[in-house]
């Protein structure tokens, strides 16, 4: 699976898939209060918006980790994380210094993810 690559692009792969994979797995558990996000932000179907989220964030990840048609899973990760951007993240859209903040944070540590998506990728 990863027969072809350098240590260093395993190294990436892996490093990639770790963090949507832990940051997957830590949200799991407050599902509800990105549920309520969502409805606030007047996104449709919350819920089912959040586990279509989620199951795009594993899949992706997993097929990133095991070099098993990674390009799909480095796709799935780009549209999950634009969207996670557009949708969540829109610190321009926010009063609140300290919130405005950490979503600009998330949103431009979500642009680099997505430059390593993007050489997974090139692959």
């Amino acid at each position: 699976m990863h027969a072809d690559h350098t240590v260093l692009e395993i190294l990436a792969h892996v490093l990639i898939a770790a963090f949507f994979l832990f940051i997957g797995a830590r949200n799991v558990p407050v599902a509800a209060r990105h549920v309520e996000r969502f409805r606030r932000l007047g996104i449709p179907f919350p819920g089912a918006f959040l586990a279509a989220g989620f199951a795009t964030q594993f899949t992706g990840g997993v097929l990133v980790l095991a070099d098993l048609y990674a390009w799909i899973g480095a796709i799935l990760l780009l549209v999950f994380t634009v969207l996670a951007n557009v949708l969540y993240h829109r610190y321009w859209t926010m009063t609140d210094v300290a919130q405005r903040q950490v979503h600009q944070n998330y949103f431009f540590n979500n642009l680099a993810v997505m430059g390593g998506l993007l050489l997974v990728l090139q692959g």
